[in-house]
């Protein structure tokens, strides 16, 4: 018997079971190995609800590569600045790589398909990487002017970190 007072899903629940079938398929299928029918099915929502939430599908895949990195490295920052000891970045970053599996369909999608879509390749860099740099170097001059780490560019560090 189906309950007809129960709500619908949010629109935001629908976006984020979309974007998470997104990244498991272009995972194992390659964004051009995915339809927006197998995205629909996986998603469990109507082809054409997809196009509600997203341009088209290459706006899912962007956002998948965009949404993904922005939480990996948010996360990662806000680590590192709830730190007690600047001399702890070490042990954060051994963890992160020992947890790399928990990112590895969004890390393969990434790196996959950012050699095809230029667009996807140049947002990653403009939005993630450069807004994400800009905080690891104000980070890792801090810790210069502390006397917590040797003077170098700060720049130059942010970026191989």
């Amino acid at each position: 018997m189906r309950i007809f007072n129960q709500s619908p899903p949010l629109e935001t629940d629908t976006k984020k079971r979309i974007l998470q079938a997104a990244q498991r398929l272009f995972a194992r299928s390659g964004y051009d190995g995915t339809t927006t029918r197998d995205l629909a099915a996986a998603a469990g929502v109507a082809e054409g609800t997809l196009f509600r939430h997203f341009d088209n599908k290459k706006a899912i895949l962007v956002e998948v590569a965009t949404e993904g990195w922005v939480e990996i490295l948010t996360d990662l920052l806000t680590e590192l600045s709830e730190m007690g000891s600047y001399k702890a970045v070490a042990q954060v970053m051994r963890r992160r790589m020992l947890n790399i599996r928990e990112n590895s369909d969004m890390m393969r999608v990434c790196f996959l398909e950012a050699q095809f879509h230029p667009d996807l390749r140049d947002k990653i860099q403009l939005e993630v990487i450069g807004k994400m740099s800009i905080v690891a170097e104000a980070f890792f001059e801090t810790a210069m002017e502390k006397g917590v780490y040797r003077k170098m560019n700060p720049k130059i560090v942010a970026q191989v970190f």
